[in-house]
């Protein structure tokens, strides 16, 4: 593998580890104004699908799909972010984020596994090891020591479907970078998602449009979402599986939370602890380990 697209691949998905870190933040402030789940994920979908679609479209960098690639596309954004979404977003209504943070944080094993039994990947003990690794920091992170942990079954269930939907998701999106590029690939997963939100949207949203506060700080943190989150972030995140592999970039996310963490901590909404400084540090160890191989 040539290293300088292995060097952008790395820079590619530090920056939508970043911007999904963010990605918090600003949908705190919607969530805090009352904004319907359903409304801000479609929303940020659309925004996005329009820039990229305008933007791309001028440019001609979207390709010609072939008709029976239209199917495995739909797959793809059905995964994600529709049933992703759907199911971190709405599994947080029954559990604590920090334990919501721990299941996310087991998508690359369960991203792994998959790439194994379906692409039929190699499993490398460096992957494991750095993640579970990555994962103890991330659950260090999150909880105090000595603390209780409520598991709600119902939560832990909804959430169990958006880890299946990112498995899901990565094989859809290995075989669909083998044929196209990331910005075909994240223009269409964006855009491709719309027509499986606007009905929940309709049904449930559509009718407190009118009693929401459409500010400007408001329209900006959609605004955000769209640009950085939903297109920025996913383009990031395609180009650098395509340079690298679905699987190996599948443990950044468990960096997502250090991110949160430091903007949260920015604006006096976290306070850093020796405790969560111990689980960065684990967390950045095990993701180094993770991309290590030391088979020759």
């Amino acid at each position: 593998m040539d290293k300088k697209q292995t060097l952008t691949g790395y820079v590619a998905i530090t920056f939508a580890m970043l911007f999904w870190g963010m990605s918090f933040v600003w949908t705190k402030q919607l969530l805090n104004a009352e904004f319907p789940v359903f409304t801000i994920v479609f929303l940020r979908l659309a925004i996005a699908s329009a820039i990229f679609v305008t933007l791309f479209k001028i440019q001609h960098k979207l390709e010609k799909i072939r008709k029976g690639d239209w199917k495995w596309f739909f797959l793809l954004a059905f995964f994600e972010p529709f049933l992703y979404f759907i199911g971190e977003d709405f599994g947080m209504m029954y559990v604590d984020a920090s334990f919501a943070a721990v299941m996310i944080a087991l998508i690359p094993i369960v991203v792994s596994l998959t790439m194994h039994f379906v692409e039929k990947e190699t499993l490398r003990k460096e992957f494991f090891i750095g993640t579970i690794v990555s994962v103890l920091g991330v659950f260090i992170m999150t909880f105090g020591f000595g603390e209780s942990i409520h598991v709600n079954p119902k939560g832990v269930a909804i959430l169990m479907v958006a880890v299946i939907a990112a498995a899901g998701y990565s094989v859809m999106l290995s075989r669909m970078l083998k044929v196209y590029s990331p910005v075909t690939v994240t223009t269409l997963q964006n855009l491709l998602a719309i027509p499986f939100y606007l009905p929940l949207v309709c049904i449930f949203d559509l009718r407190l449009w009118g009693g929401l506060p459409w500010t400007g700080n408001l329209i900006l943190c959609l605004v955000c979402l769209a640009v950085f989150c939903s297109a920025g972030a996913y383009m990031c995140y395609s180009y650098a599986a395509k340079q690298i592999s679905v699987t190996k970039v599948s443990v950044f996310a468990n960096a997502i939370p250090i991110v949160t963490l430091s903007c949260a901590a920015l604006i006096g909404q976290e306070t850093v602890t020796l405790q969560k400084c111990a689980g960065v540090v684990l967390v950045v160890s095990g993701v180094i380990v993770s991309q290590l191989n030391f088979r020759r």
